[in-house]
């Protein structure tokens, strides 16, 4: 008793797990539905990392450099883009009040109002 094969092969491998050839469009749909949502999901949290390292950046460049911030500073710490460390400058610029500056060497800098902290958060003793 041979088994025989059909002439024409099943037309996909979705067929194995009770897809039939009809339902496919709709299951490729959902795939990129899917594909889609986790993108912008990563998206998101690529963007949010993005800005606490902008924050901290920022943060650490007020204390240490006297209220005195160059971008490219910024964008040395961050590790971000210049549009990004850009962006993030202009906003902190207009929401605290800083100004630029440009020194001898006509490099430009943005100088924030003093940054007054307790004792405790200085010697990171919070």
């Amino acid at each position: 008793m041979a088994i025989e094969l059909p002439l024409t092969p099943d037309l996909s491998i979705l067929s194995l797990y009770g897809y039939s050839p009809i339902t496919y469009p709709m299951g490729l749909i959902e795939l990129l539905l899917l594909l889609g949502i986790g993108a912008g999901a990563a998206g998101f949290i690529s963007k949010s990392n993005r800005r606490k390292r902008l924050e901290a950046a920022f943060y650490q460049l007020l204390r240490q450099q006297d209220s005195s911030i160059s971008l490219i500073q910024l964008m040395a710490i961050s590790q971000v883009s210049s549009q990004n460390a850009k962006i993030f400058l202009d906003e902190q610029v207009r929401l605290l009040d800083g100004f630029p500056e440009v020194d001898d060497d006509g490099d430009t800098f943005y100088r924030f109002p003093k940054l007054k902290l307790p004792t405790a958060i200085v010697n990171d003793d919070w």
